[in-house]
């Protein structure tokens, strides 16, 4: 991949061949441009979206970031079999009941974790326990903490406007506010909140919703769902129903799936496509323009942009074209999800968005018991950072003014940090990337960087067969409005083609076809020293070290769980094992 030539590992204020690096970096500026993308919009479109706040992307596709032939074999078979898969149970409409037959009897399909919880807990089935309604429950507010999107639920300060008409109503015998007002749970820091009000982008013809979440006998729990009806400034509150007549607590579990719905547009856009795949992709071509192969840095860099290009290049011109499918099954549409993604990136801001321990403390959601994404996340970033800072110090030799000596290093965050542009000269406009003047600084950011790439990525893709692919649980499509009366939630259900499509969209888009965190490929190790060696396998040992942990976590979980009257969900998809080391799916 790249501009990797040799085995030489030099910065470049210590390398005598000058002229043979400066030769292979100008070869490399020239295969790695940045531009601000278009999608095929029209000028009206591209003024619309504010197309120069989108995150900068590769311009031309280098023959260095071309998939291997093993790759593009499997991924092709699995892609062929969901479409054979399509074509023969893709007809018609399908109920609820049936998909949950489907998925129990099918000897090719595993059952996704959202289905055996709606089966197991008898969700909208006549026969329903208290204890079982109280658990699907628990199951849509771990949903916020330990599912596809993590980053957005936050301590409550106040109470949004949207809840304040109906404070009383809320209050008044609920299941999970132990009989407290919301002020007293507030005070307490027990109440949270997660808003997807701005995917609305205030226009009437689009929904919003919001929820606030409390603490409940040690776990966290629903307490009310704010939706818009008519307008985004009008909506109605609906709560958690232990007790009641089957249309109140029908309505309810539809408020469950509308609000689900809605965070996964947010999922695809912003969480998944837009500050991963995409906000990573002018990083990696910084990378090539600036850092030599011959640079440590790069060396420890490039395995986690391994492949990210190539599944980026098709996401944009692909699956994000006018009329894709991809398009025609999710309910929000491609300027949507445009305009989203501008929007976050025009107040992109390292500190914040970027730093994982940063947006936890921002976000004041350090306490929230059960928060199993956010303690297996910083077991992980605490050992990428060791790993970087033994590597990066050992190479700058402990000394933080071959940092600043570094030309390489310091092309490399100003072109980060250079001001977007649309005629294609601009930089990645990345606000508030701390000035490399330590060892410390930098490896902030490399750590960071390597984060994302791997970790957070991972946590935001590969989870999603389990909580797609059953649309009940968590629909990229539904039929209809929320506050139209259903006897039926089937009504709501995607078309039996679009629920095919979707089951194997996320088969294909959760394969596993590269090594896991911190377990580089020959390729790789082959560019590296004997001392970069040894770091890798000191940084796979210590991961070996956090798998014992997450295991041992688990395993409490489950035993604990044995009388309790509402259960916990072990979390293994931060194992180190479930972890890529890039972005290239």
């Amino acid at each position: 991949m790249g501009n990797r030539q040799n085995v030489q590992v030099k910065l470049p204020q210590n390398d005598d061949e000058t002229e043979t690096r400066r030769q292979n970096l100008q070869s490399a500026r020239n295969k790695y441009q940045l531009q601000q993308p278009t999608f095929g919009l029209t000028d009206l479109e591209q003024r619309l979206v504010n197309i120069v706040n989108l995150p900068p992307m590769l311009r031309n596709f280098p023959k260095e970031e071309k998939r291997s032939f093993n790759f593009l074999f499997f991924h092709g078979v699995r892609f062929v079999f969901s479409m054979i898969y399509l074509l023969i149970f893709g007809r018609g409409k399908w109920t609820i009941p049936q998909m949950v037959r489907h998925f129990m009897d099918s000897k090719i399909l595993k059952e996704p974790k959202g289905c055996e919880v709606w089966r197991k807990e008898e969700i909208d089935g006549p026969n329903q326990t208290k204890t079982q309604r109280a658990q699907a429950d628990h199951w849509f507010a771990w949903q916020r903490i330990n599912g596809l999107t993590r980053n957005l639920i936050r301590k409550v300060q106040t109470i949004p406007e949207q809840f304040v008409p109906f404070v009383n109503i809320i209050e008044e015998n609920h299941p999970y506010l132990a009989g407290k007002t919301l002020e007293a749970h507030i005070q307490q820091g027990t109440l949270f909140v997660v808003d997807l009000s701005e995917i609305s982008l205030n226009e009437p013809t689009l929904l919003s919703t919001m929820a606030l979440f409390g603490i409940y006998k040690d776990v966290l729990m629903p307490v009310a769902v704010w939706m818009n009806i008519t307008d985004v400034k009008d909506g109605k509150v609906y709560m958690p129903r232990l007790n009641g007549d089957s249309t109140e607590i029908r309505q309810w579990v539809k408020m469950r799936m509308w609000f689900n719905m809605l965070e996964g547009q947010y999922h695809i856009s912003v969480t998944h496509i837009g500050f991963t795949h995409f906000l990573m992709d002018g990083v990696s071509i910084c990378i090539h323009r600036n850092l030599s192969d011959r640079h440590p840095i790069y060396k420890i860099l490039l395995p986690h942009f391994q492949y990210m290009h190539a599944i980026n290049t098709f996401t944009k011109d692909d699956l994000l074209s006018e009329g894709a499918i991809f398009e025609k099954t999710t309910y929000s549409r491609r300027l949507t999800f445009l305009r989203l993604i501008s929007k976050h990136n025009e107040n992109w801001a390292y500190n914040t968005h970027a730093s994982l321990l940063n947006g936890l403390e921002i976000r004041g959601t350090m306490t929230i018991p059960g928060y199993f994404f956010k303690d297996d996340a910083l077991l992980l970033h605490k050992a990428i950072h060791q790993f970087v800072y033994e590597y990066a110090a050992h190479y700058y030799g402990n000394d933080d003014v071959n940092v600043q000596q570094d030309h390489e290093i310091q092309s490399f965050r100003q072109e980060l940090l250079l001001p977007r542009k649309t005629n294609g000269t601009g930089g990645c406009g990345m606000n508030g990337i701390p000035e490399f003047t330590s060892i410390e600084n930098l490896v902030e950011v490399l750590t960071d960087f390597i984060y994302i790439c791997s970790v957070e990525h991972s946590a935001a893709n590969y989870p999603a067969y389990d909580q797609f692919a059953f649309p009940p649980n968590m629909p990229d499509i539904l039929h209809g409005q929320p506050e139209e009366e259903m006897n039926d939630l089937d009504e709501a259900m995607p078309t039996g083609k679009e629920l095919f499509y979707i089951i194997g969209a996320k088969r294909t888009g959760t394969q596993v076809l590269t090594n896991s965190l911190g377990n580089y490929e020959d390729s790789y190790l082959k560019t590296m020293d004997s001392d970069g060696k040894a770091f890798v396998k000191k940084f796979q040992q210590n991961l070996l070290g956090v798998t014992e942990q997450i295991n041992q976590r688990n395993n409490d979980i489950t035993a604990g769980n044995n009388g309790k009257e509402i259960k916990e969900y072990p979390y293994e998809w931060l194992l180190p094992e479930n972890v890529l080391n890039s972005i290239n799916i």
